[in-house]
């Protein structure tokens, strides 16, 4: 019986151990001078429940690639992580854009140290409307987690969309579904970043 108490504890503990992963980004690229900076806060929908709240800084290398660091806390004590988006298929006419993101994270839960390789391929469309800008995406993501007790796969697919309106043009909005597959979790997040161009800073 103990030993079936542990095991399921260790079940459960690793497939939560990375409850705090999240995509939220579309298939753009942010422009040459344009940086981000962005707040979300994440309900988890079952192991349990709680809730993470990250903050997060993009940074444009080129016109196909980007990066993404994170830092967050909640339900799991601690994480920070850095991701590099590459999008080869840009969105243009009715293509779609296709890109494809990586990323390694670490993070702490209680005793518990956490190390997650991820892998993403996502999809977008803008869509321009008089209500304001959607982009629409979807992705799904493989991701590789080691702890002391077990080494495992998990996998999500996730849906969201970014929001531009026409009455707040520097800030975006963004809304998240992720939905477990494997050995994972699923989720709500919202989104709320603040672009601005280096050259002229946050509030310009």
């Amino acid at each position: 019986m103990r030993l079936l108490a542990f095991l399921l504890g260790t079940l459960l503990v690793s497939s939560s151990a990375m409850a705090y992963l999240t995509i939220s980004e579309s298939a753009e690229i942010p422009a040459a001078t344009n940086y981000q900076l962005g707040f979300e806060p994440q309900f988890l929908t079952n192991e349990g429940g709680g809730a993470n709240a990250t903050v997060f800084f993009d940074a444009p290398m080129s016109d196909s690639t980007s990066t993404r660091l994170w830092l967050g806390a909640g339900v799991i004590d601690f994480n920070v992580g850095a991701t590099f988006k590459y999008v080869p298929f840009p969105d243009v006419d009715n293509q779609p854009g296709i890109g494809f993101r990586g990323g390694a994270f670490y993070a702490r839960n209680s005793s518990e140290n956490v190390l997650t390789l991820q892998v993403a391929p996502i999809f977008s469309k803008k869509v321009d409307t008089e209500n304001g800008l959607f982009i629409p995406y979807a992705a799904v993501a493989l991701d590789f987690t080691s702890t002391k007790e077990k080494n495992f796969t998990g996998s999500q697919i996730m849906f969201g969309t970014e929001y531009k309106t026409p009455e707040i043009p520097k800030m975006f909005f963004g809304l998240e579904a992720g939905f477990e597959l494997n050995d994972s979790y699923s989720y709500i997040s919202g989104t709320v970043t603040f672009p601005f161009d280096s050259s002229k800073g946050l509030f310009e």
